[in-house]
């Protein structure tokens, strides 16, 4: 149990990252208010909200990583059992999964690797439940926040507008887990602190997304397929995956300039032309459960806060916030939980309020790898001349994706990486090593879907 340092914290933000914030801060400090822009508590059931206008990306599919559904086990004890009481379909990440490179299709052996799919609405649901249980969180929503309140280089709290009001309210420590739509870095410009410039990657990439009721004449053998986009050449993909139960949530992707469209010709046209085919027959015969969502312009963003040597005392930020990755590749979740292991790890020996610097710098250490996984990809699309070492890592993936089609154990290091469960100097590791720099391959692997 951490040490218990003062009486309040607010957390600006009830999305996922703020749910696990509060979680984190409810055992340390004896009263936490998450404070939202949309209005939650006004619904029937507490929690019990769809679609919120702050999480655009509910729309479309959301991954929850091997290593962060092990890092919410720890802070919600059986989390994983309640998400497949509530449907979220349970998949070994090697036979469930149908995964093609440009080079062809993954082996389907066991790995030993589950992950639970579901919808993002699901699991903030049943997230925001358990931490609105807990008898020192509050929720106050509906709340437009305008400016941080400080004194003499401390945040004490907030200002901004609820139902056309003023609202103010103070604590010892304030956390930003507003999102991609953070404000943090302008209110923070409005105390005299100033950030150096952000890190951004445009990876040009898009998705258009759908749910389907399942259709269950079709006969599949898996829980989720995919294919990914790889530059220069393989600009379209898809995936669909079994969700809360009886539902497909089907992805259209498009890079270097391809966008999938938003009709129902042109959806099922542009399906049409990915090697697998049964994305096709799904949007083909299924009955559709919502209407086609799009996103584009996905980009990766750093807010480098640890490197502010002025950073106010009492302030905190973490999750998309600091670190928004391009949503295609699903780290975002996962490295919001890893925010909030180390916001509890570091509050057990510290006083995040006055030494917060300290979490910032343990955030982009945190964010170091994922950040380089997402951007080296989107790097791939950019006209601009590209760094040696930017260079060196997207030739050994490509290699990697080559070999990736019959050699088992090389599909299951990349899996064990891609995951966060294992560092990726695992992939250069000579087992792995080898083969990718011969082209060795490893021969025999189970039937794949349909293909054009």
């Amino acid at each position: 149990m951490s040490a218990m340092y003062s009486d309040r914290a607010l957390v600006i933000g009830a999305g996922f990252a703020g749910l696990l914030a509060a979680r984190v801060l409810s055992e340390s400090y004896g009263d936490v208010v998450l404070v939202e822009r949309d209005e939650l508590a006004s619904n029937a059931k507490l929690g019990d909200v769809e679609h919120r206008a702050g999480v655009p990306q509910a729309h479309h599919p959301h991954a929850l990583l091997a290593r962060g559904a092990d890092v919410l086990e720890a802070l919600f004890p059986r989390l994983g059992a309640e998400l497949k009481a509530a449907g979220a379909v349970q998949a070994d990440l090697g036979s469930d999964f149908m995964s093609r490179a440009p080079a062809g299709w993954a082996p389907r052996d066991p790995i030993g690797l589950s992950v639970h799919s579901m919808t993002r609405v699901t699991i903030e649901r049943i997230i925001r439940r358990r931490v609105l249980k807990l008898p020192n969180v509050s929720l106050v929503d509906g709340v437009t926040i305008d400016e941080l309140l400080s004194d003499r280089g401390t945040i004490t709290g907030v200002a901004g507008r609820r139902d056309g009001e003023p609202f103010t309210d103070y604590a010892d420590l304030v956390v930003d887990a507003s999102g991609r739509t953070s404000k943090l870095v302008s209110w923070l410009a409005e105390h005299g602190v100033h950030c150096p410039a952000p890190m951004i990657v445009n990876g040009h990439l898009a998705y258009t997304s759908r749910l389907y009721h399942v259709n269950h004449d079709l006969e599949l053998d898996w829980k989720t397929a995919y294919e990914i986009t790889h530059a220069p050449s393989t600009k379209r993909g898809g995936a669909v995956s079994s969700v809360d139960g009886d539902l497909w949530f089907v992805t259209l992707f498009g890079a270097g300039g391809d966008v999938a469209p938003t009709d129902e010709d042109g959806f099922l046209s542009y399906a049409a032309t990915l090697e697998c085919q049964d994305i096709a027959e799904i949007i083909k015969t299924a009955t559709p459960a919502s209407p086609i969502y799009r996103v584009g312009n996905l980009r990766s963003r750093w807010n480098r806060f640890h490197k502010v040597p002025n950073w106010p005392r009492g302030l905190l930020a973490l999750g998309d916030s600091v670190v928004s990755l391009n949503p295609v590749y699903g780290h975002g979740i996962t490295l919001a939980a890893l925010n909030c292991a180390d916001l509890r790890d570091l509050l057990k020996e510290h006083d995040l309020a006055k030494d917060p610097l300290v979490f910032q710098r343990a955030v982009a250490k945190t964010a170091q790898i994922p950040w380089m996984s997402a951007t080296t990809t989107d790097l791939g699309w950019s006209q601009k001349k590209l760094s040696l070492s930017t260079r060196f890592m997207r030739w050994y993936a490509r290699r990697l994706f080559e070999v990736i089609p019959g050699n088992r154990r090389v599909y299951r290091s990349f899996i064990r990486v891609s995951q966060m469960v294992d560092h990726p100097a695992s992939l250069f590791r000579p087992t792995v090593l080898w083969p990718v720099l011969t082209g060795h391959s490893l021969s025999g692997w189970r039937l794949r879907a349909k293909e054009r």
